[in-house]
């Protein structure tokens, strides 16, 4: 098997398991452990790797730039942003958060829609849709996290209203709810969430049962959640309405 190609077998495995130990992947890949250090060593140089305790490898998607995360799960996402776009009403007034998850929602939709974002991605994937009325909020520009953010952006955001907001998380806990590793990225999803009718999430499985530093909201403040498995250790909340996307599945 080619390096690349490896490699991001390696980030498959990673991405399903959580974590592993260099022996299983040595296994799995029928390769030597050598081999699999060697690729290891290359992903946490990309920042898509982490080495925890006893060995084992873990994703360590909270602290990983934007760009690492969109090397992730990608056909996860896409099915999740599928799923998420065929949700919204023509001619609705969308405000979409940063993140690879919501860039797939974006590029999913099929509907007439006024978009108000943050994030330069989103703007450039919808910028040439005649049928799509863009809004890009300026500000300070964030290369890290891929988005405008400060009090500039916070006060552009001010002036609109949306029918839907649709966030991203970089981690979703059943009873801490959700949380962003970057306060400036904090802030912009609670205006979004203040600024608008309806909220949804939408989140992977590598974000789920995780805790950020910096708050956004509690899980009752939103009323779609779309994941791509079932989360056993979420609570009962009557409030929030569940989908489940698994591949070839879906469950409400």
């Amino acid at each position: 098997m080619h390096k690349a190609a490896r490699q991001k077998t390696l980030l498959t495995l990673l991405s399903e398991q959580g974590q592993s130990s260099v022996t299983q992947l040595a296994q799995a890949l029928q390769v030597s452990v050598d081999t699999v250090r060697r690729d290891l060593n290359d992903l946490q140089q990309q920042g898509l790797a982490q080495k925890s305790h006893g060995g084992a490898i873990a994703l360590d998607v909270p602290v990983m730039t934007r760009r690492a995360r969109s090397a992730v799960l990608n056909a996860t996402k896409q099915r999740l942003g599928e799923a998420v776009a065929a949700q919204i009403p023509p001619g609705s007034t969308l405000m979409l958060d940063a993140g690879s998850t919501v860039l797939a929602v974006a590029q999913a939709l099929t509907v007439p829609a006024r978009v108000i974002t943050a994030s330069l991605d989103i703007a450039w994937a919808l910028n040439d849709r005649p049928e799509i009325e863009l809004i890009l909020l300026g500000g300070q520009w964030d290369n890290q996290q891929r988005l405008f953010a400060g009090a500039a952006t916070l006060a552009m955001l001010q002036r609109y209203r949306a029918d839907i907001v649709v966030l991203g998380a970089c981690a979703v806990h059943p009873t801490l709810g959700l949380s962003a590793s970057h306060e400036a990225d904090a802030e912009i999803k609670r205006a979004m969430l203040a600024f608008s009718a309806q909220r949804w999430l939408v989140a992977d499985h590598l974000k789920l049962n995780r805790c950020q530093p910096h708050r956004v909201a509690d899980l009752t403040e939103i009323q779609r959640l779309f994941i791509d498995r079932r989360w056993d250790e979420l609570p009962a909340l009557s409030s929030v309405d569940i989908s489940v996307i698994a591949e070839g599945e879906h469950y409400e």
